[in-house]
């Protein structure tokens, strides 16, 4: 997953935001198209453990979902609508982006850069 953590932080997103079962990415910076058959650590990036916010004061339209890897890595992210941000606890790493219907914009704040990606699949129900 470290080699590939902005794609897989895109496939996340883009099924806890936009509801899609992905079949694919495209990877605007490297105008690079990835199967959803070959999406890194595919068999466990559909699994995710769901920590409902709606209890705390003041965030009553947050959610928090944790991604855990089979491989030891783990990816909080919380969810407001369309945006999202989170960390990769490993590393420290941060980043923050918005869903727009198949388009994902994440911006990692350690690289400093924006990352871009266009989702393909299915809607599924929540």
């Amino acid at each position: 997953m470290k080699q590939n953590t902005h794609v897989c932080i895109a496939y996340i997103v883009g099924r806890l935001i936009a509801g899609k079962s992905i079949t694919s990415i495209y990877d605007c910076s490297q105008s690079l198209e990835i199967d959803g058959a070959c999406l890194p650590d595919n068999k466990c990036l559909t699994e995710f453990t769901y920590i409902n916010w709606s209890y705390l004061a003041g965030s009553p339209d947050i959610c928090r979902y944790q991604y855990l890897c089979k491989a030891g890595n783990s990816i909080d992210i919380s969810v407001k609508g369309n945006t999202f941000i989170g960390y990769i606890r490993e590393s420290s790493s941060h980043f923050m982006g918005t869903v727009r219907g198949d388009f994902i914009y994440l911006y990692d704040q350690d690289k400093s850069a924006h990352f871009n990606f266009r989702i393909s699949g299915n809607s599924i129900g929540h």
